[in-house]
């Protein structure tokens, strides 16, 4: 084939064209197909390619349809159920906790870097200190009067007591001068005799018993341990209250209370004098003390100045007693 019969590229695309889709060219016959200069064609080209071609770039593109996803949705739906599953469930569990009435324990206190509280144990109160030498107190003892009093008398311990409900009632069988033993344990100094005659109050039954008994008008108080002490008088004057009689410091274990007189209860007592402010042993029982009258003129020992006709004379009553005194050094 010459050079002459050669077809250029743009006739030969405008005789595909040209030709109908229905009718089929004619190329020149299968032979000058066959003939065609391929190295020409590229020639002529306009803008010939540079690079190597690369014929399966079509065959690439369409398989590239076909390749499998990256992901498999039907894992991901799975993975996607499982963080479901436990959300739903951390969320029941938070609910379930928070809704119980055990109150969370308490933690101890936060980070180190912040102060923490520290809890002071409570100190316990500190006792009432006990009265030192030379302090004034009522003294502990134990009183017996069995030996005066006749059938039908309460204990004379009774009269130790602050029972404003009871009292020491003692049968008098006629008359005065019953003797009652005191005993402290163990030497004190002595310093003072607080004495309530009759029966101050009520008794238990809400009935008052100052009009019931005589009331101790004079004592005569001595002491066992040493006889050459003189004894020590004593006139409450029925005071409805408590009558204090000051002493001269003794040294003593035992004493003995002589009811000396006896008189019937007054219809209007005289109180008890208010002791001066500031207490103290000399402003109680020194100004405030009441003064001893003179004993009546009838000798309580030997007779009584009572008739007896009087239901009232069968007893005599003492509220209270305290020994006043302290530690001997």
């Amino acid at each position: 084939m010459s050079a002459d019969e050669l077809m250029s590229d743009e006739e030969w695309v405008r005789g595909l064209h040209g030709s109908g889709t229905d009718t089929a060219y004619d190329t020149g016959g299968d032979s000058d197909l066959a003939e065609v200069d391929v190295a020409a064609l590229m020639a002529d080209d306009d803008d010939p390619s540079t690079g190597p071609v690369d014929l399966d770039s079509d065959r690439d593109e369409a398989d590239g349809d076909q390749k499998p996803a990256r992901f498999d949705h039907k894992l991901l739906w799975g993975f996607g159920g499982v963080v479901a599953a436990a959300v739903v469930a951390a969320l029941v569990g938070a609910v379930a906790f928070y809704s119980t009435d055990a109150p969370e324990p308490t933690r101890p206190g936060g980070s180190l870097s912040e102060p923490q509280a520290v809890a002071v144990a409570k100190a316990p109160p500190s006792p009432a200190p006990a009265a030192g030498p030379g302090v004034d107190r009522p003294l502990p003892y134990t009183a017996d009067a069995q030996n005066s009093c006749a059938e039908g008398s309460t204990p004379a311990q009774t009269m130790s007591g602050m029972d404003p409900h009871n009292a020491f009632v003692c049968v008098r069988a006629g008359g005065d001068g019953q003797v009652i033993t005191i005993d402290l344990g163990r030497t004190y100094v002595l310093t003072a005799f607080s004495l309530t005659p009759g029966w101050v109050g009520q008794d238990a039954s809400g009935v008052s018993q100052w009009s019931q008994h005589r009331v101790v008008t004079i004592v005569q108080w001595s002491f066992p341990d040493d006889p050459s002490l003189p004894p020590v008088m004593q006139n409450t004057q029925n005071v409805h209250g408590e009558a204090v009689q000051p002493i001269k410091r003794v040294l003593a274990s035992r004493i003995q209370m002589l009811i000396r007189y006896t008189s019937r209860p007054p219809a209007n007592p005289v109180a008890t004098p208010t002791p001066a402010p500031g207490g103290g042993l000399t402003s109680v029982f020194g100004d405030s003390a009441p003064s001893v009258a003179p004993p009546p003129a009838t000798d309580p020992v030997t007779g009584s100045s009572s008739d007896g006709s009087d239901p009232v004379d069968a007893t005599f009553a003492i509220s209270a007693l305290k020994i006043i005194g302290h530690e001997a050094v």
